[in-house]
């Protein structure tokens, strides 16, 4: 059988099954099956499969049927340009998550050597997307889950940034030991969704994607009462604090800011015009008040 042909009766199962990413699921894993750009799917279509090939075919289609995430399947996806590990001990990566890279390298503008701290690291994607466009600062990753602190530390040394970052396990604030100064900027993406909405998520989510880094308590607000309550503590004079949020969260958040006492609170739109990331900065005492 030639690849296209395998392309197109994988591309007929995943239609067949409702997948609204039927053709491009196809064409990741087969082209991850033979090891290829994503391209020469389509420029060496009539390559022939051998039986080890179809095989790993059948059980890539087998686990995608049963609703695994395509990331999970093929044990990577890409963030900010990087190809990161992924595992069911974290989140999949997402593009709207790069709003928060990018809001916190606007944060750290103009600090020579910064010091980063990622709460609820997952695959240590933000922290590691900020040490790949800031070469001299320094980042520290801490995860609830063991399994999330292994894999971070694995995508640190993929992309040559384990020098300058230390991983371990922690929940929030309680292991985590501030440098000298302080932190220059704290970012996290917590879990925010609301506990009773768990179960209407979509099935690659709720089924394959761990929990725990999902549920946000009762109202999904619970990570953001720690994180602003216990931030101020850890962060430097005039360090920012920034979040993801999950939609229509942005009024609640921004309070919770306002209530701890943060200054120059503000909001961030993803490429979808949805709001997606609050952040604020640690009051600095008798300048703001002057400023003010």
């Amino acid at each position: 059988m030639t690849a296209f042909a395998r392309l197109v009766g994988m591309q007929a199962a995943f239609e067949a099954a409702g997948n609204p990413c039927a053709r491009l699921d196809a064409e990741i894993l087969l082209a991850h099956a033979l090891g290829w750009p994503q391209l020469k799917v389509y420029t060496d279509r009539d390559h022939m499969l051998t039986a080890a090939d179809l095989a790993a075919l059948a059980g890539m289609q087998v686990r995608r049927l049963a609703g695994e995430p395509v990331a999970y399947i093929i044990g990577v996806q890409e963030f900010w340009g990087l190809e990161f590990a992924v595992s069911g001990d974290t989140l999949i990566p997402r593009a709207d998550t790069e709003t928060l890279v990018e809001c916190a390298l606007a944060a750290l503008q103009g600090k020579e050597k910064p010091k980063i701290l990622d709460l609820g690291t997952g695959t240590g994607c933000i922290l590691i997307a900020l040490l790949s466009e800031r070469h001299y600062a320094v980042g520290y990753g801490y995860d609830l889950s063991a399994g999330a602190v292994a894999l971070a530390a694995q995508n640190a040394a993929r992309h040559g940034v384990s020098d300058r970052s230390y991983f371990a396990s922690s929940d929030w604030f309680t292991n985590v030991e501030t440098p000298a100064g302080g932190f220059d900027c704290i970012v996290s993406n917590p879990p925010y969704i609301p506990v009773a909405d768990i179960a209407s998520l979509m099935a690659d989510v709720r089924d394959f994607e761990p929990t725990s880094a999902l549920d946000g308590g009762v109202d999904g607000l619970d990570p953001y009462r720690v994180l602003v309550r216990q931030a101020p503590e850890y962060l430097a004079s005039g360090g920012v604090l920034a979040v993801e949020i999950g939609i229509a969260q942005a009024a609640d958040v921004s309070s919770l800011f306002e209530a701890s006492g943060f200054k120059n609170i503000r909001q961030q739109a993803d490429l979808s015009g949805v709001t997606r990331v609050i952040s604020g900065k640690k009051s600095s005492g008798f300048a703001d008040l002057v400023l003010e």
